[in-house]
């Protein structure tokens, strides 16, 4: 695959799921159907100064990408948590752009893995 996606990591998913490609797949859909939503609550979060609201679409991507082996998304929205966490909205909003980019070659990668 590419250094976005671990698929060994995708591969125990499907495993964790009995082994059901099709159930995979639709986790996997489910969460590219899910990625524009969670971008624009973080974006409003952050515009709004909610860190609460933040913290808690960081943790979905986060949590969502390390189950999928999303590996570089993952550590992106890792280091804007940790820039949250310290309260550096600022630097939260800087980082977004690099956020949207991981994100959008990661569900590019994601596609292309159910479509094979």
């Amino acid at each position: 695959m590419s250094s976005l996606v671990d698929p060994a990591t995708l591969l125990r998913l499907r495993s964790d799921l009995g082994g059901d490609a099709a159930v995979q797949n639709r986790f996997v859909n489910d969460f590219l159907d899910l990625w524009h939503n969670r971008e624009l609550r973080l974006c409003a979060a952050l515009a709004a100064a909610d860190l609460e609201a933040a913290d808690i679409v960081l943790l979905s991507i986060r949590s969502s990408s390390q189950m999928l082996g999303a590996v570089r998304l993952e550590n992106t929205a890792g280091l804007l948590h940790r820039t949250l966490k310290n309260q550096d909205l600022p630097g939260c909003r800087q980082q977004l752009p690099l956020l949207t980019a991981v994100a959008t070659d990661t569900c590019l990668a994601l596609s292309r893995y159910i479509a094979r």
